[in-house]
């Protein structure tokens, strides 16, 4: 290039002869005349590519990745060698030559460039992260949904990968963005699909049709293995797992990860998008084009249906949880979400516990059984609701104190502590025990004494003195006045 410069200028720009370039430069003149004449810059010409010593071997390579296209290098290597004695080529060798050869024979697929409009399409899927919640390492279950149009996306964090997992996500997602576009994109788990048919035919689970027909979702489910009909919320699943739980992302709770997720989410709308606006501008544009949610939202639960066991427990996948003891051997229905257990009988509440996610687990509610405890209190020491892991500590201590100071009663003292929960919060009354405890008493009299110095029960019902004026509804009070003159009219009469 330097050279071709050169006699260019000294040739075109200062005229100087051929013949004195050639001496001074050493170039031929045919090459001066060449470069003098050409407006492009010479092209290097290198030797030709030499034939590399797999191309013996080519028709064997080429049959070996027609038959397995998946086959490694390494593999390939190996049954040469052992196909030919004399193959002595390295493992590089092999390598570039294969790499070569299986782009020839198998070329990559071609992506094509998408357009989307405002309230265009939605795109939902689940991908695996781990985070330290309450400093032990837990795998979770990233949901997260993206707009294809505004790229905006939210994302949340669950235990499992369930239908009440994905509802919820779906449920947040339509809430965080304001509706739901014209079109959703999700792939074929059987959280929602109960067969994949020929083409783009699916059964869909009759919960998932009902939840999304409900909040008027048009769902379209991706091809199998076909990760790119949905790349753009692969993508962010990426860049939340990049930029959120790398390093690993500490928290008290899950649901304090989830709060510091959304407004990771939120933050991330501030970035600007290829077209000069910034991603919360493209989002409040395209909430004009999306479909608004109904007056009422569908629950994002499950149902089943289940009977209530001689131990006032219902059981749902393996974990038992209370009920109170007036519903046992009722049928009841269970209602489960994301993170709760509802139990409905006859139309009531009958109780609410967290939704537990290991195997075998039990959530018992000490107020669930503290009747038939009144009548069999020899069952207090060894109760599981007391004895389980998830009962405080100090209370056990106290219980295990009352029974070694004496049995018989021991059950009763410690139930009229546990009626306190009717006044008290269970936290209140840990600490009262451990307080009483540390001034060397234990007597349940002097527990309650303790909650009620410090002043820490419940507020009194409210009196209709205590409202202000404009709360208060005045209600003439009925005269019969005007009966008893009527009525000694008539006598008169």
């Amino acid at each position: 290039m330097e050279d071709w410069q050169d006699i260019r200028e000294r040739r075109i720009g200062q005229a100087e002869d051929i013949k004195q370039i050639r001496r001074e430069t050493g170039f031929a003149v045919n090459t001066i005349r060449k470069y003098t004449r050409s407006s492009s810059p010479p092209e290097r010409t290198g030797a030709p590519t030499r034939t590399p010593l797999m191309a013996e071997y080519e028709h064997d390579v080429d049959e070996l990745l027609k038959d397995e296209p998946k086959i490694t290098s390494a593999r390939i290597a190996q049954l040469l060698r052992a196909k030919y004695p004399t193959f002595t080529l390295g493992e590089r060798a092999v390598r570039v030559y294969v790499a070569r050869r299986r782009m020839y024979l198998q070329p990559k697929e071609v992506f094509i460039r998408q357009v989307y409009t405002p309230g265009d399409q939605i795109q939902y899927d689940f991908k695996d992260v781990k985070a330290r919640i309450a400093n032990v390492d837990v795998a979770l279950h990233l949901f997260t949904a993206r707009l294809s149009y505004s790229t905006a996306w939210f994302g949340r964090c669950y235990h499992t990968e369930d239908r009440p997992a994905l509802f919820d996500g779906i449920l947040r997602a339509s809430v965080e963005f304001g509706g739901v576009p014209r079109d959703a994109v999700f792939d074929n788990a059987t959280t929602a699909v109960d067969k994949v048919h020929r083409g783009r035919l699916r059964s869909v689970n009759k919960h998932f049709a009902a939840f999304t027909g409900a909040l008027g979702i048009h769902m379209q489910f991706a091809a199998p293995a076909k990760g790119n009909e949905k790349g753009g919320v692969e993508g962010a699943h990426g860049y939340i797992e990049d930029n959120f739980f790398r390093p690993l992302r500490d928290a008290a709770s899950l649901e304090e990860l989830n709060d510091e997720l959304l407004a990771f989410c939120r933050q991330d709308r501030s970035k600007t998008h290829t077209s000069g606006q910034t991603i919360s501008e493209r989002l409040d544009s395209e909430r004009r084009d999306l479909r608004d949610l109904p007056r009422i939202l569908p629950r994002p639960c499950v149902t089943d249906t289940t009977r209530v066991t001689k131990f006032s427990e219902i059981r749902y996948k393996t974990n038992r949880y209370s009920v109170p003891d007036r519903y046992v051997g009722r049928n009841a229905l269970i209602e489960i979400f994301a993170d709760t257990i509802r139990v409905v009988i006859d139309g009531d509440s009958a109780a609410e516990h967290p939704r537990l996610f290991g195997r075998n687990g039990a959530m018992l509610d000490p107020m669930h059984l503290i009747e038939p405890l009144k009548r069999k209190h020899r069952a207090v020491e060894r109760a599981e609701v007391f004895n389980n892991e998830r009962f405080p500590q100090p209370l056990r201590d106290y219980l295990t104190r009352l029974v070694k100071r004496d049995r018989d009663t021991a059950g009763k003292q410690f139930l009229r502590v546990m009626e306190l929960l009717t006044r008290y919060r269970l936290a209140e009354i840990v600490t009262a025990v451990t307080k009483a405890h540390e001034r060397g008493v234990d007597d349940p009299a002097a527990i309650e004494l303790l909650l009620s110095q410090n002043g820490t029960s419940e507020a009194p019902a409210l009196s209709p003195d205590d409202l202000p004026a404009a709360a208060k509804i005045v209600v003439s009070v009925p005269t019969l006045r005007q009966y008893a003159i009527g009525a000694l009219k008539e006598t008169a009469a």
